[in-house]
This record gives C-alpha cells, sequence and structure tokens, in this order.
C-alpha cells in the first residue's frame, strides 16, 4: 500500500473509532478504543482475536446485562418435569432448536441486526437453525415474577412447582435477562451499525454474537420476563449432551461442582392447583428432602 493509501485508511479507522465513541457515548459509556483494534474487511468490521474483544463485550453485556451473581430466580415446571428434576438431580437445558418459531427465536435477532448469513439457506436450512442446535438453554425468571398467574399456567400447568434457585454461572455459561423487541425499539448494536452505515462503512460483528441472539425475542412473549441461563456446545470444546430418548439435552448438577454453573435447590412451591403431599413424597428419599416446601 503507497504512504497516500496508508494515511487514507488511518484516516478512515480514526473516523470509525469516532463513530463507535459518539455513539457509546449517548449511552453514557467510555471505552479507549484503538485505531488497530479491529480487522477492516470489505463486508464486516470484527475485533481482532489476538487480544481481550473489549468493545464486543461492551456492547453485548450493555444489550444483555448479566444477572447479579449470585441469583435468586424461579423456574416454574409441570408436577412430572420436577420429579424428573429431583429425582436426577439436574436441571436440564434444552436446545433452542426446541423453540424455533415461538417468539421469533434466534430469526428476530438475524433479521432486526441485518445479519444475512444466518438467514441464508443456500446450504439448506438457514444458519440460525443449525447454530441452534449447539445453544442449550433454561428457562428462568425473576423474584418475584411480573405475572405469578401467567408463569404458573404457561410453564407450572396450573398443578405444578415452582423451583426457587440460587444460580451462580461460571464463565462457560451465561445468565442473563431476554430482550424484548418492540415497535421503535433499537439496539445499542443496531444504533452503531446504522452510524456505520451512513458513514458508508460495513457494519460491526461482536465475537460471541451467536450466543447473544439466544436472549433476544419478540414482543408476543414479553409477559413471561424470561431470565435464560445458556450454554453453546463448541466444536472442538467439551461435550456433556445426553439425549433422552427425544431430544439432546445439557445437565447442571444441582448441589453439586460443576465446571459450568453452580445451582442450589433453596426452595419448592406448589402450584394453586398442585399437590403438597405428592409434591413432598417426590422430594422423599433425594438429596432435596430438607428444602423447604411451600404452598399452594
Amino acid at each position: 500500500m503507497s504512504a497516500a493509501g496508508i494515511l487514507d485508511e488511518m484516516a478512515r479507522r480514526d473516523n470509525i473509532v469516532d463513530i463507535f465513541g459518539r455513539v457509546l457515548a449517548r449511552h453514557g459509556i467510555v471505552l479507549a478504543i484503538n485505531r488497530m483494534d479491529f480487522h477492516l474487511c470489505k463486508a464486516v468490521i470484527i475485533e481482532l482475536t489476538s487480544q481481550p474483544a473489549r468493545l464486543s463485550a461492551t456492547v453485548l453485556d450493555f444489550m444483555f446485562p448479566h444477572e447479579p451473581t449470585p441469583s435468586t430466580v424461579y423456574h416454574y415446571t409441570g408436577f412430572s418435569g420436577f420429579q424428573g428434576i429431583v429425582s436426577s438431580g439436574e436441571l436440564r437445558l434444552y436446545p433452542v432448536r426446541n423453540r424455533l418459531g415461538q417468539g421469533g427465536e434466534l430469526a428476530a435477532f438475524a433479521k432486526s441486526h441485518a445479519l444475512d448469513g444466518y438467514l441464508d439457506k443456500s446450504q439448506g436450512e438457514e444458519f440460525y437453525r443449525t447454530l441452534s442446535d449447539d445453544l442449550f438453554y433454561a428457562s428462568l425468571t425473576r423474584v418475584p415474577p411480573k405475572d405469578p398467574l401467567l408463569m404458573w399456567g404457561a410453564f407450572g400447568g396450573g398443578t405444578g412447582v415452582r423451583l426457587e434457585l440460587k444460580v451462580t454461572p461460571k464463565p462457560a455459561a451465561a445468565l442473563r435477562p431476554i430482550y424484548y423487541e418492540t415497535s421503535g425499539s433499537m439496539t445499542l448494536l443496531q444504533e452503531i451499525n446504522d452510524a456505520l452505515r451512513a458513514a458508508g462503512e460495513p457494519p460491526f460483528n461482536p465475537w460471541t454474537i451467536s450466543r447473544a441472539g439466544a436472549f433476544y425475542l419478540d414482543w408476543t412473549v414479553a409477559l413471561e420476563d424470561e431470565v435464560r441461563l445458556l450454554v453453546k456446545r463448541h466444536p472442538d470444546g467439551i461435550d456433556l449432551a445426553r439425549n433422552d430418548g427425544a431430544s439432546d439435552y445439557w445437565p447442571i448438577p444441582i448441589d453439586q461442582p460443576n465446571g459450568f454453573c453452580d445451582l442450589q435447590l433453596t426452595g419448592v412451591h406448589v402450584a394453586p392447583g398442585g399437590n403438597r403431599d405428592a409434591t413432598v413424597a417426590a422430594l422423599k428419599g433425594t438429596r432435596f428432602a430438607a428444602v423447604s416446601v411451600t404452598g399452594p
């Protein structure tokens, strides 16, 4: 590259850094960014892999902030699901694939953020569908829940139980609230990429964006007020997935050490239409026999 070309690229990089800084500043975020912190490709801007992806982490943590550590959350389930959890001693995280088509799972994020590669069907099914096989989740909700009657009906079957869990995720897992898309809403990543587009630049594509999409749903399921525990399976990483005959799942032991997330069962609440005696009986003979049972 000629000296003039180098100067032009440095000026272009400085302008991109300025765009990042201006958009972040609108949200009170101050982050030191160097003009050489990213690859400037024809179709996309990505951070270097040789150093911590600080901009990616800042953007995604602002959009989907981590829940406090540890967090006390609820998990609603039907009675048979409850029996399975206490007898196995584990919480099973199921693939996001099982929820595709509900609340715009993965597709809403890809469409709203113009992730055309995730929607590409040239190799068969859309890439986001393939990706969904490696994203394992459990649906939780904050204490107190926004709409307990909805939660009991939709997830406890009206006769199930609500598990009170103390959750401490490790770096290999994430506990974040769902961002619900509404009319006119715009994420920080959308703001950044709109500003880049206006300047004639390609979009910024954060690292771990494949996981980020699992924390974004459309408005149709906003009343669930979901907090999601998520684990991603990597091609060359640890694979603890099992199969229950119908679906793969990722087991997280309860009250047992593991490398993904510390879970403690601190309480069991019986649904308004549930059976307390049956709930207590299900706990007998398990390591959770001493856990407090309340309700209905």
